[in-house]
């Protein structure tokens, strides 16, 4: 393939890992296609997925473009405090597009590519460059939802919008919803990741024998009182695992953290993973048709997608959460390893069709 020797500007957004290790998968890509690309990432995600995720260095601008949502814990929402820095952003708004504006120009940039920060599709729009945007939604449609019942939010809404509008393209992902603030769209496959070692292998790294179960817990941070606690010590042949941030004290619970095992292999090990639907997590689950044991994330519009997409393609249990909060684990585990095992059926290949859309647009 032709090289460009671009230089890419690829804004993620920090609201979770999702859009993170998905903007990373296409940038591993679509470095394998054309090494000559120079890409850039602008964000605050830990510098560590970076490396993990990509396989070679990427220079990185530790820059924050957007709020997402901001949290009371794991799995609720803080919707004032999310308006109120949403509101102080808007007020320096001018500020920030002006230094992304001078960044561009200065560095030379091609080409602006957003999972799905705002604000650079303004700054590309004032250098007269393109920009993309790639996601499964844009915050316009998910702060939308919160206008209905409070109108502070439709100013920030309308303003968003505008920002979206100078987007030239939007390339949508699976489980999607509404993106028709952006004037250009076009369907791509999954993005995902795959492991690239076998079930048995990554088992054998981790010392795990027999028929003892593994259960991964993925959560970004797990809040759990002591009786909840107490409650989990009382389940017998599974092992849990976790990873930092997260902090599980029990005695059965393992960390991966030091272990030459990554969290999509261990995805791809585990009998079943027990977290709350999020864009990552489900879509490394989709890529090995690895067991969900879900429970509810608070009030987010894309929740719902994300359960349809669950329980059409995955084996799958709810457990409500209450449950889950107390510690109730014990039955819903039970099922859900006694049920038989689907393989989904949806095509995974959207790195590698962004990838190429991206050379396109550079070419």
């Amino acid at each position: 393939m032709d090289k460009t020797g671009a230089v890419v500007a690829y804004y993620i957004t920090p609201h979770g890992f999702g859009h993170a290790v998905r903007a990373l998968e296409i940038l591993r890509c679509l470095t394998d296609l054309d090494p000559s690309i120079k890409p850039v990432i602008i964000s605050d995600i830990p510098y560590g997925l970076v490396e993990q995720n990509v396989g070679r260095p990427v220079p990185m601008r530790k820059v924050r473009l957007d709020i997402g949502l901001c949290q009371f814990d794991s799995i609720r929402y803080d919707l004032e405090k999310t308006m109120l820095k949403l509101e102080r952003l808007l007020s320096v708004a001018g500020e920030m597009i002006e230094r992304e504006k001078q960044f561009l120009l200065s560095e030379k940039v091609k080409l602006v590519i957003s999972d799905i920060p705002f604000l650079p599709f303004d700054a590309a729009n004032e250098c007269g460059l393109r920009s993309i945007g790639i996601g499964n939604f844009t915050w316009d449609w998910i702060y939308r939802d919160y206008a209905d019942s409070d109108p502070r939010w439709k100013g920030i809404v309308a303003r968003i919008q505008s920002s979206y509008k100078k987007g030239y393209l939007f390339l949508r992902l699976p489980m999607y919803g509404d993106c028709s603030v952006f004037p250009k769209i076009e369907d791509v496959s999954l993005v995902a990741r795959k492991s690239r070692r076998t079930r048995e292998q990554i088992r054998l790294l981790l010392g795990l024998c027999g028929e003892e179960k593994m259960v991964l817990v993925s959560f970004s941070s797990l809040e759990l009182d002591k009786a909840a606690l107490d409650r989990l010590r009382k389940i017998s042949g599974v092992t849990f695992f976790y990873k930092n941030p997260t902090k599980f004290p029990l005695s059965g619970a393992r960390s991966l953290d030091g272990e030459d095992v990554s969290y999509v292999d261990a995805v791809a090990a585990s009998d079943a993973v027990i977290t709350k639907p999020g864009y990552g997590i489900v879509s490394d689950c989709l890529a090995h048709g690895t067991p969900i044991l879900y429970t509810d994330r608070g009030r987010f519009p894309e929740y719902e997608i994300l359960v349809e997409t669950i329980r059409r393609e995955l084996t799958c249990s709810y457990i409500a959460r209450e449950d889950f909060l107390a510690g109730d684990w014990q039955e819903p585990i039970r099922e859900i390893l006694a049920l038989p095992r689907k393989q989904p059926a949806i095509k995974m290949d959207g790195a590698d069709q962004c990838a190429r859309k991206i050379l396109e647009f550079l070419k």
